[in-house]
């Protein structure tokens, strides 16, 4: 009974876990969060299996269900995930799918349909290699040497990247040691240990490779807050955060404008001048209602004139003995306006992609990504646009227009943008990139 109850309890939270997985997903539209969520609910379906068997006995189908989800199917997308996450080799990657999807199939077929070799299970979990024929056997033996060497082989993979210095290598190490260990710790599970045993460890599968799916998710978002927190100290002067680990606040470009004008002081009169050491002294007080000399063009001294009288003009000299009213030397810079250079025009880029024949659908999705991705977080982006080319299917034409060539900038340092950049490559044949500057019409909308 407590078993049972115990296997419940883990069913509910890898269902839900695996929910979670799934809604974030749809949001990021990352390959291994779709993978691993997939590991997380069918090691739940597995729990709920054991859960079943422990109340009403371990038939033919619950056995079936039980050794398909937990000791196939589970370890098999924690698996892939892995490689998914850590190898950024697309034919890699292909393969592992590849080989994957087509020993899953021909696995789930056999050990639907094989017959077992002991009908009457009874009331405790059994072991698939006591209860399964040859063929079976074979091939859940089979998936765990596979399982094995992938997840061995997306471990290696980031070491070696942390060799190269790969920055986003050091962020991998942690998710990819938990992934591994939940495929061992699953396999080892179902596959040979006991009862009660055997419902903690894969219990414990599913939680790490739940809690690996959401170090990435940290990863990346820490990453980007990092990017945002740069950015906007070094633009705005201003935290990009709330101080309490908060994400970067959108505002209104009306409001951000106003503030910069707000906050915006001229420059303040100069009151000091050179002595003829080259000491600077202040300006003395001018004599009450006393009329100010003519200015000269040349830097004299003046004789000392009674008061409501015009000192005379003489040859000019290059001596300074005294402070001089009047002087050009005095007259105070009128205000600077602000410098134009932050207000800037509308900058735009087209990039016209040719693509590799077959990888269209793969660089869309990318693309669409990367779009929502940008126009969500940045508010300079005023247009971002992919279209595909009438007539020539391998030809895309990103059109993207910014408020100023600051977004444009602020855009290009994106972590995503990087990201894009490097796995679109084995996409693309050619790109051309064309800048624009914004000389003519209107823009009715602007964000």
């Amino acid at each position: 009974m407590v078993e049972g109850i115990l296997a419940l309890a883990a069913t509910l939270a890898a269902l839900a876990g695996a929910g979670t997985l799934v809604q974030r997903a749809l949001k990021d539209k990352r390959i291994h969060l779709w993978v691993w969520a997939a590991a997380t609910g069918t090691a739940g379906l597995a729990l709920a299996a054991l859960a079943v068997g422990q109340f009403a006995g371990f038939s033919s189908p619950v056995f079936r269900s039980m050794a398909i989800t937990g000791a196939l199917l589970a370890p098999a997308c924690i698996a892939v995930g892995a490689i998914e996450l850590c190898v950024k080799a697309l034919q890699a990657r292909f393969a592992t799918r590849l080989i994957a999807v087509s020993y899953s199939l021909v696995a789930v077929v056999v050990l639907l349909f094989d017959p077992l070799s002991n009908d009457s299970l009874g009331d405790a979990a059994p072991h698939p290699g006591d209860v399964y024929g040859l063929l079976p056997g074979g091939l859940l033996t089979g998936a765990m040497v596979l399982v094995i060497v992938a997840l061995l082989a997306a471990v290696a993979t980031v070491v070696v990247r942390s060799q190269k210095r790969d920055k986003d290598a050091y962020e991998l190490m942690a998710p990819a040691g938990l992934a591994a260990g939940a495929g061992l710790v699953g396999l080892v599970a179902v596959g040979y240990l006991p009862g009660l045993v055997k419902i903690i460890g894969l219990a414990a599968a599913a939680g790490m490779v739940w809690f690996a799916a959401w170090r990435t998710l940290d990863t990346a978002d820490g990453a980007d807050e990092e990017q945002d927190e740069k950015d906007g100290g070094a633009r705005t002067g201003r935290a990009a955060g709330s101080g309490r680990g908060s994400r970067t606040e959108r505002r209104d470009p009306q409001e951000k404008e106003a503030e910069d004008e707000m906050a915006y002081e001229p420059p303040r009169p100069h009151r000091a001048r050179p002595d003829t050491h080259g000491m600077m002294r202040p300006e003395p007080p001018q004599p009450p209602q006393a009329p100010l000399p003519p200015r000269h063009t040349g830097s004299r001294p003046l004789p000392p004139q009674p008061p409501q009288s015009v000192p005379p003009q003489g040859p000019p000299t290059t001596q300074m003995p005294g402070p001089v009213v009047g002087d050009d030397w005095f007259a105070p810079a009128p205000p600077q306006p602000p410098q134009p250079s932050r207000i800037m025009g509308p900058y735009g880029q087209i990039v016209v992609y040719t693509l590799l024949d077959g990888r269209e659908q793969a660089f869309d999705r990318q693309v669409n990504q990367l779009i929502g991705q940008a126009v969500q977080a940045e508010p300079g982006i005023l247009i971002f646009t992919c279209h595909e080319v009438d007539g020539a299917p391998t030809q895309r034409i990103s059109y993207q227009l910014f408020r100023d060539r600051e977004a444009f900038d602020e855009h290009q340092g994106r972590p995503y943008v990087h990201r894009f950049q490097a796995e679109s490559r084995t996409h693309v044949l050619a790109t051309n990139v064309i800048d624009l500057k914004l000389t003519g019409g209107s823009l009715p909308v602007l964000r």
